[in-house]
C-alpha cells in the first residue's frame, strides 16, 4: 500500500512539474496572469510539497536498511532532498515574478531519477513506457526552444498570445526536425546564431530518436527476433546441405510456432541465468498448478509436489510425432501444458481419445517396468513437461510414506486400465 501512494505521488508530481515547465517559461515571455494560473501553482505546490515529506520519510527508513543497494540509495539521496525542497518553494508566488519561479524548475533532475528508476523496474511495458518519456522529454525541450524564439523573435504588429506562440512552435518544429521552410527567418545575429544552435541540436536529436526507435522496435520483440535468427541459420544450412522441402516446411513451422506461442527462447535456458532461489520459485509458478491434477499425486504433500516440480524437463512435438509407442518400455511420463495429443492402439488405430491442456500419460512407468500400453501422438504442437523415472525415483527416497501410497495408487490405476 504504501509503494503504491509512493509511485502514485511521484507521478503526480512529474506531472506537477511538468505543468510549471509549461507554465513559467510562458509567463516570461507573454502577459498570460490570472487566477487560473495561480491556481494550478498552488496545486502545484502542495503536490511538491508532499512529494518532498514522502521523500525525507523514505530517506529515514533507508537508514536501518542493510541492504547494499539501499545503502547506495541512502548516499546519493541527500543531494535528490536538496532538490526536492527547492522544488516545492513556490519562489513565482512570494516574489510575484516569473523569473524567479524557475527556480522551482530544478525538479526536473528528480522527475529524470524517477523515471530512470521507473526504466529500471519495468517489465512487459518497457519499452512502451520508454518512448513514453523519450516523447515527454521532447515536448518539453520544444517548448522551452519556441519560449525562447518567442523572446528573440519580433512578429511585428500580432499581439494574440496564442497566435505569437503557435508560430513559435511551429518555427521550432520545422528548425529542430531540419525541414525549415524559411517562412519565419531570423532577422538579427542573435536569431541567426540561436537559429543555428538550434538546428545543430534537431540533427543530434534526429540521430537519437532514429537510433533509440530502431532499438526499441528491434528489441521489443525478442521472440521475433529469434524466428528471424533461426531462419537465416535455416536458409544457411539449406544452401550447403540438401534437405528435402517438406522437411524445411516443417523446420520452418516449428520455428513460427515457436514465435507466435512467444517461447522464442528455450525455458531452461531462461532459468539457468537466474540465481538458484529465483529458478525455484519461477519453476514452481510454471509447474504447481498442474501437478496438482494429477491423480496419482493427491494428497502426497507440499514438499514433496515441489521437489516434483523443481525436476520437471519442457519438451515440444510437432504434429504427428510419437510421444509414446505401444509396446516400447516406459521411463518416463508427460503432463500437457499446451496443445492437443491422442491416446490409441495398433489393434483399433480408428479409435482414439484426445487429451488437451492440464492432461497427462505415462504416469504407470515411473512404478514398473512394463511395455507401454498404447500410443500417444501429438496432434498440434504440443508443449508437455517430462518426469524421468530416475529422478522420481530419487524424490521418493526422500518420502517413504508417500512412495507406498503412489504404488497401491498406481497399482488400481493399472488394474482399471486392463479391465478396460
Amino acid at each position: 500500500m504504501k509503494n503504491t501512494f509512493t509511485h502514485l505521488l511521484h507521478f503526480l508530481s512529474s506531472l506537477a512539474t511538468a505543468a510549471i515547465a509549461f507554465i513559467i517559461p510562458l509567463q516570461l515571455n507573454l502577459d498570460i496572469e490570472s487566477d487560473i494560473i495561480s491556481a494550478i501553482y498552488w496545486v502545484v505546490t502542495i503536490i511538491l510539497v508532499g512529494d518532498f515529506i514522502n521523500n525525507v520519510y523514505l530517506y529515514n527508513q533507508l537508514k536501518t536498511s542493510s541492504s547494499p543497494q539501499k545503502v547506495l540509495e541512502h548516499k546519493q539521496t541527500p543531494f535528490l532532498l536538496a532538490i526536492d525542497f527547492l522544488g516545492a518553494i513556490p519562489f513565482g508566488i512570494l516574489t510575484i515574478s516569473p523569473f524567479f519561479g524557475m527556480i522551482q524548475l530544478v525538479k526536473i533532475i528528480r522527475i529524470a531519477h524517477y523515471q530512470s528508476v521507473w526504466n529500471k523496474r519495468a517489465v512487459r511495458l518497457g519499452d512502451y513506457q520508454k518512448l513514453a518519456f523519450f516523447a515527454f522529454w521532447i515536448l518539453i525541450v520544444t517548448h522551452w526552444i519556441a519560449c525562447e524564439w518567442l523572446a528573440l523573435h519580433h512578429y511585428g504588429t500580432i499581439n494574440d498570445n496564442v497566435t505569437l506562440y503557435v508560430k513559435s512552435l511551429y518555427w521550432t518544429v520545422v528548425t529542430l526536425t531540419t525541414v525549415g521552410y524559411g517562412d519565419i527567418v531570423p532577422t538579427t545575429n542573435l536569431e541567426t546564431l540561436y537559429s543555428m544552435g538550434v538546428m545543430i541540436f534537431g540533427v543530434g536529436i534526429y540521430g537519437y530518436v532514429i537510433g533509440n526507435i530502431a532499438n526499441i522496435l528491434s528489441t521489443r520483440d525478442p521472440a521475433k527476433l529469434a524466428f528471424q535468427n533461426n531462419m537465416d541459420s535455416l536458409k544457411a544450412f539449406v544452401k550447403y546441405r540438401e534437405l528435402p522441402v517438406e522437411l524445411q516446411h516443417r523446420i520452418r513451422d516449428y520455428y513460427a510456432y515457436l514465435w507466435k506461442k512467444r517461447l522464442g527462447y528455450d525455458e531452461s535456458g531462461f532459468l539457468e541465468n537466474l540465481p538458484t532461489g529465483l529458478q525455484n520459485e519461477v519453476e514452481l509458478h510454471l509447474k504447481r498448478e498442474i501437478i496438482d491434477k494429477i491423480p496419482l499425486f493427491k494428497e502426497t504433500g507440499e514438499q514433496f509436489l515441489n521437489d516434483i516440480a523443481l525436476h520437471l524437463k519442457p519438451v515440444i512435438f510437432t504434429p504427428g510425432d510419437y510421444i509414446i509407442r505401444e509396446g516400447e518400455e516406459g521411463h518416463e511420463m508427460f503432463l500437457v501444458i499446451k496443445g492437443d495429443i491422442k491416446i490409441f492402439k495398433n489393434a483399433t488405430p480408428d479409435k482414439s481419445i484426445i487429451l488437451k491442456d492440464g492432461s497427462f500419460v505415462g504416469e504407470i512407468a515411473l512404478l514398473r517396468n512394463e511395455p507401454r500400453m498404447a500410443n500417444v501422438q501429438a496432434v498440434t504442437y504440443a508443449d508437455l513437461y517430462k518426469l524421468e523415472r530416475d529422478v522420481f525415483e530419487s524424490v521418493l527416497s526422500k518420502h517413504p510414506d508417500i512412495a507406498k501410497k503412489i504404488k497401491e495408487t498406481a497399482d488400481a490405476r493399472m488394474k482399471m486400465n486392463k479391465s478396460d
